[in-house]
């Protein structure tokens, strides 16, 4: 959990790195306002699973993603790269799940008592198009101009989905790697 003003201000930098890539935002933040980003959940019951995980899920991967590119091939990747890799690649996951009520037994007390919770929403059990990291290009690619390998690093983001060619894949375009690296320490590590 985090406070709200950990929440707001997680929402300035998300902004303040957005604004770095020099578009407009405008028809980025109606989106960003409709599906309710900056409130989502980063997961249902893991790491993030409260109002605004996913936001700050999304700073952790941009700073880790960040870190391994300067590491692995400095001067190759652009801020511009690492911001939309990291800021897009969970996107749909803005639109994966509900608030509900759980009862809980408090340890403490012994007493059961109701707490907030979060499941996946009905039906998005499945992305709208396969996979989470495709749902995400497919929710953005109009909003935002990406390169080849942006889009294959936002695409094949998640180190659990897999594709024939991911071997090549991640040959060709190193982002894919280094933004699955990313994901696997801002998920498991920090």
């Amino acid at each position: 959990m985090i406070s709200q003003e950990q929440k707001n201000n997680n929402e300035i930098r998300f902004m303040e790195l957005l604004a770095r890539l020099n578009i407009d935002l405008t028809e980025i933040n109606k989106f960003l306002d409709q599906i309710g980003y900056f409130n989502a959940p980063a997961s249902s019951q893991y790491k993030g699973a409260y109002p605004g995980g996913l936001c700050e899920h999304a700073l952790n991967v941009a700073h880790e993603l960040g870190a391994l590119c300067n590491a692995y091939f400095p001067g190759r990747y652009s801020e511009e790269d690492i911001i939309k890799v990291a800021l897009f690649k969970d996107i749909y996951k803005a639109t994966m799940y509900e608030l509900y009520m759980k009862n809980v037994k408090n340890e403490e007390t012994g007493q059961w008592i109701t707490v907030p919770a979060y499941k996946t929403k009905e039906g998005a059990e499945r992305p709208v198009f396969g996979d989470l990291g495709f749902s995400s290009y497919m929710q953005i690619k109009g909003l935002v101009e990406l390169s080849d390998e942006q889009t294959e690093a936002i695409v094949h983001s998640r180190p659990s989905e897999t594709a024939p060619d991911i071997h090549d894949i991640c040959r060709r375009f190193p982002l894919v790697t280094l933004t699955r690296m990313a994901e696997m320490v801002s998920t498991y590590i920090i």
